[in-house]
Formats: structure tokens, C-alpha cells, sequence
């Protein structure tokens, strides 16, 4: 199992499907459910960034990349706005979990990306 998958499941699934589990509020299961796609959607395309700009030079990867951090904020920051304005959450419960999801992914996405560049650096 690759390790970015095995993280995934283990630091970022597992804790969220056990706030559903001790959570009493269906409110706050609701708001920690989409604090989490938006950072799950976020990682996605970090990744994907990643994976598509590690074999170009350093030009094409900073363009690449750093671009795709760029739309991912967007993103990120348009559905935030919108889960907020349109859908009946708790915001501090949303806030708080898309903060702490965040932390958990930015590290994901670090060490896989720090694993990738060893490989990619030796081979």
C-alpha cells in the first residue's frame, strides 16, 4: 500500500469517521463532514499538482505546482464561503474541523511530496 494512501486512511479517515461516531449533534456530524471534503478535495489536488509537475524541470514545477496551490485556495475559500452562507452548519464546529483537517493533510502532503523528491533525487 503506498504510503500516502496508508496516512490517508490512518490520519485523516480513521479520525473522521470517529468524530461521526462520538459527536452527539447531527449539526456538528454535518459540519466536521464538510470541513473534511473540503480539505480531502483540497489534498486531492495538491497531490494530483504534484504528481504532474515532479518529472518537469523547475520552471514548468514552480508553474505547475505553485499554480495549483494557487486554484486550490480559490477553491477552497469559494466553498467554505458558500457551505457557510447556503448550508445549515454549525460554523464553529465547520471552522474548527476544516482547521484541524487542514494541519493533518499539509502534513500528508508534505512527507509524501518529501518522499517523492528522495525517490526522484536517487533513482
Amino acid at each position: 500500500m503506498p504510503s500516502v494512501l496508508r496516512n490517508l486512511i490512518l490520519f485523516n479517515f480513521i479520525p473522521f469517521l470517529l468524530s461521526l461516531f462520538i459527536l452527539p449533534d447531527n449539526k456538528i456530524k454535518l459540519s466536521v463532514f464538510w470541513g473534511w471534503v473540503i480539505v480531502f478535495i483540497g489534498l486531492g489536488i495538491g497531490i494530483l499538482a504534484f504528481e504532474i509537475s515532479k518529472k518537469k524541470n523547475n520552471k514548468d514545477f514552480l508553474k505547475i505546482y505553485f499554480g495549483g496551490m494557487i486554484v486550490r485556495l480559490i477553491l477552497l475559500l469559494a466553498l467554505i464561503f458558500v457551505i457557510l452562507k447556503f448550508i445549515s452548519i454549525s460554523p464553529i464546529g465547520f471552522l474548527f474541523s476544516l482547521f484541524i483537517f487542514y494541519i493533518i493533510n499539509q502534513i500528508i502532503e508534505f512527507l509524501h511530496i518529501s518522499k517523492s523528491v528522495k525517490k526522484i533525487k536517487y533513482d
